[in-house]
């Protein structure tokens, strides 16, 4: 199974240390990124080559991940607009980058790709949901214990050995069946 692409638009505030060089106020400085959601996805950008991992640096992604809410294929309705403008920085800087012989390692660039044309906005299943299912005694009644296709034809076949087995002694001890 691949890595899950989804990720997460959020607001980054400089420390307080970043607010006193700028002159500004904390209200109006903020930084957006993209974070993705699954451990495994960042650790593989991370494992990247410089060079693929900066392309995604300067687009406005971040190297950490976090466990998001949403569930696969769906993201916040009120991320569009930042997740937009920070895939076409992306979109650019893959056009303008030479990544030909870059080392990837486990992130496919192919199927970030195909899960960002794919994710759809709006509310899905938070990942902590789950389905309702039917109570364990239920899911035990209507399926009875039945061996497996190769357990049932081992029995068969052993059966038939033994009885082969039998007609033989009994032939051989004189008995006809």
């Amino acid at each position: 199974m691949g890595l899950a692409y989804d990720f997460d638009i959020v607001t980054i505030v400089p420390k307080g240390d970043d607010l006193e060089t700028s002159g500004s106020t904390g209200s109006d400085v903020k930084v957006v990124r993209a974070r993705f959601r699954d451990i495994k996805t960042a650790d593989a950008l991370r494992g990247a080559s410089p060079r693929f991992r900066r392309m995604f640096l300067d687009a406005g992604f971040t190297l950490d991940s976090h466990g998001g809410t949403e569930s696969r294929g769906f993201y916040p309705l009120e991320d569009a607009a930042e997740r937009d403008r920070i895939l076409r920085r992306l979109f650019a800087n893959i056009r303008s980058t030479q990544l030909t012989g870059e080392y990837c390692g486990a992130f496919d660039l192919r199927d970030f790709l195909t899960h960002i044309r794919s994710a759809k906005p709006g509310i899905g299943l938070p990942q902590s949901a789950s389905l309702p299912t039917a109570p364990p005694a239920a899911a035990a009644q209507v399926k009875k214990h039945r061996r497996p296709v190769p357990g049932r034809i081992g029995f068969s076949l052993g059966l038939a050995v033994i009885v082969f087995v039998l007609l033989k002694y009994l032939a051989a001890a004189g008995a006809t069946p």
